[in-house]
């Protein structure tokens, strides 16, 4: 997979391709999904034997198999007591590697982290209240000559 690809040597993809690749993406979108798929690579595995190797909690390994497995790209099968799983896709590996070594990943990072950081900070701001607006005096024209702060607005008592 190593090739260059030139848009006009590719087909048209049509908007179902689309979203089966908009879905294998979000499949693919957990650091831990990608480790289990290349642990799966070289050989079938069982549940503990992935918890083991990745050092992460059974109940959440279960759940990206589950995820894998309704993407189709890892199979399960019964040894004894025991679910055996296997890569079923062998050529995700291979895009998963040419995804490793495009050249505008690392500038993507780092980009992907700036916007969070940004949308961290508005988050923050909105949160504590604040709408981003910034207090202004009035212009000359429409201030009054006496501020008139909080008086009462009743006139006070005369007295006989």
């Amino acid at each position: 997979m190593s090739e260059r690809y030139v848009l006009a040597d590719l087909p048209k993809l049509a908007d179902e391709d689309v979203d089966r690749t908009a879905a294998l993406v979000k499949v693919l979108d957990s650091k831990t999904r990608l480790e289990i798929l290349l642990l799966l690579a070289e050989e079938e595995k069982v549940v503990h034997q992935l918890v083991n190797e990745l050092e992460k909690s059974q109940p959440l390994i279960s759940q990206h198999l589950r995820v894998l497995r309704s993407a189709g790209l890892v199979s399960s099968s019964r040894k004894g007591r025991e679910v055996l799983y296997a890569l079923d896709q062998p050529d995700i590996i291979g895009i998963i590697h040419e995804l490793a070594s495009l050249e505008k990943l690392t500038e993507a990072q780092d980009e992907l982290a700036q916007l969070r950081k940004r949308r961290r900070n508005r988050d923050i701001g909105h949160a504590s209240g604040s709408s981003g607006a910034a207090i202004v005096d009035p212009p000359a024209t429409v201030r009054p000559e006496v501020d008139p702060g909080l008086a009462p607005q009743t006139p006070k008592p005369v007295r006989d």
